[in-house]
């Protein structure tokens, strides 16, 4: 093997080029590391010749540690998706890659390149970012025209109906807030899930399950591809419009209303806010779950601090919703004055050098992505110990008083709370706030490290 070879298959995980020459008959012949799926996935471009003389050019988005959302089964059914809206279902007029070839025990997925812009930033003009808008919203109206049951798409199971989603749902959450990772948060927002599960008056559609801004690319005013079907299922409509508001959260996109409207005039489902709000606090407690970083056996994030973002803002915003859901106004956290800590130096030392030395330096795109992740995770740490200890303490006075207990430390005055919130003893809406204080404390502590994204929340629906 020559070096220029070798060097080639080290952009990429082990095995993971032999793969894709084995499962498409091409030889790679360039690679271009991108930064994949946020926090979940990878990403590449790639160059692929055939002994015939054809040649692609390919992006692939891969989770070779299954670090990323999902499992095993949505990968087959983003898979399956991709090739049915590519091929068998390409007169439905939903936008997607050429499919090319699907790699399942490398999670990887790869298709024709389709240009575009993601950012929907880069549109100036109030009327550059309607049209977007309007065509977007047209391709989730063409994606839930499809009609399931009489279009059956080979590798994405049985047509359900969007109830039995919801429990099967509810169910795979309830085991998953078990053992050491059990959340009182969590369970405090299934007891209301599962106490309110709308009545099943929709047909199930296809439902993209990650819809919104950063997952489709544009140009000249019309989406050109739908990115990211990791999440694609049969369900209710209002899931993926449920899952805009969510995915708003991190990108802008125009009012919900606008938004909303251009769904209808396209042939879309009614727009029903009441499931809609429902299934916004369905998806918004699956994201909220607690990260997996103390797991020894758990793979590490394609992007720790990312991942850490994303989680605190979803657990933060899961919190106020549920405040909201028992008429409690959310907590609000300012950090005490307190001089810096004593490592304050070397992480003003280590920023300094990220943002002076390494990002400028960092040509390739995955590894200036991963330098401002790290650098959000030493603002983190830099907070933790200036703050944590003060607003420790402020919560073990807390939970004191609404126990009725006093509690020697934190993590004892932490385990009664839990305790009470397990066994129901406690009064629901304290427990409520309780978490939403504990939550919005967290959040805190990160809010230096989030920047502009410290106090996002959902946007108006009306």
């Amino acid at each position: 093997m020559t070096s220029a070879r070798s060097a080639l298959l080290g952009l990429l995980p082990d095995d993971l080029v032999a793969a894709v020459e084995a499962e498409t008959g091409a030889l790679v012949t360039a690679i271009t590391p991108r930064g994949g799926g946020g926090a979940s996935r990878e990403g590449a471009e790639l160059e692929l010749e055939w002994p015939d003389g054809r040649s692609c050019r390919a992006y692939m988005n891969y989770d070779v540690h299954r670090a990323g959302a999902g499992d095993d089964d949505s990968f087959r059914r983003e898979a399956a998706i991709i090739r049915a809206l590519s091929g068998p279902l390409a007169s439905a007029g939903v936008k997607v890659a050429p499919f090319i070839a699907a790699i399942p025990d490398k999670r990887a997925l790869l298709g024709g390149f389709v240009g575009g812009e993601a950012n929907y930033n880069s549109l100036t003009t109030a009327e550059d970012r309607l049209a977007v808008a309007r065509d977007f919203m047209g391709q989730l109206a063409r994606l839930h025209a499809i009609d399931p049951l009489a279009n059956p798409i080979d590798g994405m199971g049985a047509v359900e109906r969007p109830h039995v989603a919801i429990q099967k749902r509810l169910s795979s959450l309830r085991a998953r807030n078990s053992g050491d990772g059990w959340d009182p948060l969590i369970q405090l927002s299934l007891d209301w899930l599962e106490a309110n599960i709308p009545a099943d008056t929709v047909d199930p559609v296809v439902v993209h399950g990650d819809a919104g801004p950063a997952n489709f690319l544009f140009a000249n005013g019309k989406v050109t591809i739908l990115l990211d079907w990791e999440l694609v299922h049969y369900g209710d409509p209002m899931a993926d419009l449920a899952m805009l508001c969510l995915r708003m959260l991190f990108q802008p996109f125009v009012p919900l209303p606008l938004a909303f409207a251009a769904y209808e005039a396209a042939g879309g489902k009614p727009i029903d806010l009441a499931r809609l709000r429902y299934w916004r606090l369905l998806f918004q407690t699956g994201f909220a779950g607690r990260t997996k970083l103390d797991d020894p056996n758990a793979p590490p994030p394609p992007n720790l601090g990312m991942n850490m973002v994303y989680s605190t803002i979803h657990r933060r915003v899961l919190s106020e919703a549920l405040a909201e859901t028992a008429g409690i106004e959310p907590f609000v956290c300012s950090l005490p004055d307190l001089p810096e800590g004593t490592r304050s130096r070397s992480f003003a030392i280590a920023l300094d050098d990220i943002r002076a030395v390494i990002a400028p330096r960092s040509n390739d795109q995955q590894a200036a992505v991963k330098a401002k992740g790290l650098a959000r995770l030493i603002k983190w740490w830099r907070d933790i110990e200036r703050y944590e200890p003060a607003l420790l303490e402020a919560e073990r006075l807390e939970l004191a008083a609404a126990l009725e207990t006093n509690f020697s430390d934190h993590p004892q005055a932490w385990t009664a709370f839990c305790d009470a919130v397990r066994s129901g003893s406690l009064d629901r809406r304290m427990a409520i706030r309780l978490c939403n204080a504990h939550v919005t404390r967290q959040s805190a502590l990160m809010a230096d490290a989030m920047g502009s994204l410290a106090k996002i929340g959902f946007a108006p629906l009306e």
